[in-house]
């Protein structure tokens, strides 16, 4: 059926939202105006979005499935309010277990509420010969028997996803854990208007063989964590075919750590006197070197300005390599420098951004950012406005499950720069204006991805479109706070709509 729709909100992914209407026949769009004069059009279904905000499909530039998989894998405990209504729930479940070898999963549960931590000795004394895992809701403890730590070789303080590679690996072989989490994983990031997202897995891409068939477009890109970046597989994965809606996009690569925890590397000296982290930058030059000589592009992820630099330094070296269309990137980018950005700008280097990160921290007073570094270093966090003078093309991400993708939220945190619980602002004037921010999930993304056709409303592309139940270009923190997306659409078709 042809469709039109109109609105007095239409985002076109390349000039602030007008009065409009968007046309579209065969999962293509027809016709763009900006203005309501389509009388002559009357064999089309007119659909009303007059208040509503309609945009390109989002494009999520940095997400972790198996993260997802993991936080949500197995038996949901979140409704248990202590360690001795778990167990009833894990006894429960190996009552009614056939196979007593098959591993048991968990998550949900909250600490914060729990009266007591849960041990390891409460998991070994229901004699399971299996191993039973489970993740807390804020991932900061992994209760496990002793089966589980021997088998999977982390302890309940590695809640990262890199401790955790082997129990990834197997929640990935397990078809109905598979299907299961894939299908919750999609479903949420569609009702967030998302349609496209760059995926970074681990060591291989074998899953995706067996992964339910995706609506989802999604470039991924591969992070060595278990064994050494293998350039041969690589080189492979530019080659092979892959199910619908999946391509090989990267080599993905962790330059530092983290600068709330000390560990990212900085200009200056931790206010603690925290050393620096050691870390291997002539094997991680190999590595570029390597990837962009074969024509594959290279993310490398940094939190301290100093790992920033020498990052772009690198990159804009190597990356004259690359094809035309085909760009390195720089991910997370928690500190941002002058020369950092210049470097980004004159390599062509993508900038990946987390717009939501602002919203780690309840308040001024409570940001990590003004207890780690001097003074007169913090004004380097998140100064996206940096990389916008510098003309340095940036992208949105979430680092999902850190954040779970939310337009409204990074307008909150990534342009207003409020915090959540006061009426503070972290640098308002550092941060993104609406047309780089919201180019940033549309234009500015797929182009990174090699996709120079994406994330715009224009005759020939493709229907993908979000829409919102109000006007989302505002800074009414009200109105943003309870924004929603009310349909999304891929390929003229509505695949989610929220219920009224």
């Amino acid at each position: 059926m042809k469709k039109l729709i109109r609105t007095n909100y239409l985002f076109d992914g390349e000039n602030p939202p007008r009065k409009g209407y968007v046309t579209i026949e065969d999962k293509q769009i027809t016709r763009v105006a900006f203005d309501w004069a389509y009388e002559e059009l009357t064999d089309f279904e007119v659909i009303d979005y007059s208040e509503q905000f309609v945009m390109p499909g989002l494009h999520d530039n940095h997400v972790f499935f198996s993260g997802y998989l993991r936080m949500n894998a197995g038996i949901d405990l979140s409704h248990c309010h202590n360690v001795e209504e778990a167990l009833v729930v894990l006894r429960s479940k190996i009552a009614q277990a056939t196979d007593l070898t098959k591993p048991i999963y968990a998550h949900g549960f909250d600490l914060t509420v729990w009266p007591t931590p849960p041990t390891q000795a409460q998991l070994d004394a229901l004699q399971y010969p299996g191993t039973i895992a489970a993740i807390d809701k804020n991932r900061s403890f992994a209760w496990l028997n002793q089966n589980a730590k021997k088998h999977y070789g982390f302890t309940e303080e590695q809640t990262s996803a890199e401790a955790a590679v082997r129990l990834i690996k197997e929640l990935l072989a397990d078809e109905d854990e598979l299907a299961q989490g894939y299908q919750a994983f999609e479903e949420l990031l569609l009702s967030r208007g998302v349609v496209s997202l760059k995926e970074i897995v681990f060591d291989e891409a074998s899953y995706f063989e067996h992964c339910p068939q995706r609506k989802l477009a999604t470039t991924f890109y591969v992070q060595a964590v278990a064994e050494a970046m293998n350039i041969e597989c690589l080189m492979g994965y530019q080659k092979q075919d892959f199910p619908k809606n999946i391509r090989f996009g990267g080599a993905k690569i962790m330059v530092d750590g983290v600068v709330a925890d000390e560990t990212g590397e900085t200009n200056a000296p931790y206010t603690s006197g925290q050393a620096r982290p050691e870390i291997d930058y002539q094997a991680i030059n190999a590595v570029v070197q390597q990837c962009n000589e074969q024509g594959i592009p290279c993310c490398l992820t940094t939190e301290g300005d100093l790992a920033g630099e020498k990052a772009a330094e690198l990159l804009k070296y190597f990356g004259k390599r690359l094809p035309e269309g085909v760009y390195n990137s720089i991910s997370d980018l928690e500190m941002i420098t002058a020369k950092m950005s210049k470097w980004m700008a004159e390599g062509a280097i993508v900038a990946e951004i987390y717009p939501q990160i602002l919203g780690l921290n309840p308040s001024y007073e409570d940001s990590y950012m003004l207890s780690v570094l001097p003074a007169e270093e913090q004004v380097h966090f998140f100064d996206y406005r940096m990389l916008a003078d510098q003309g340095v093309c940036i992208t949105s991400g979430t680092d999902l499950p850190l954040f779970i993708t939310s337009l409204p939220e990074s307008i909150l945190f990534g342009i207003l720069r409020k915090y959540p619980e006061k009426d503070q602002r972290w640098n308002p004037e550092r941060g993104l204006d609406f047309l780089t921010l919201f180019q940033s999930y549309t234009k500015n993304a797929y182009r990174a991805n090699g996709q120079k056709d994406g994330g715009v409303i224009k005759v020939g592309a493709a229907a993908n479109l979000a829409i919102f139940d109000r006007n989302i270009w505002t800074e009414d923190v009200a109105e943003l706070a309870k924004a929603e997306v009310l349909e999304t659409y891929i390929a003229g078709e509505v695949v989610y709509r929220r219920d009224s």
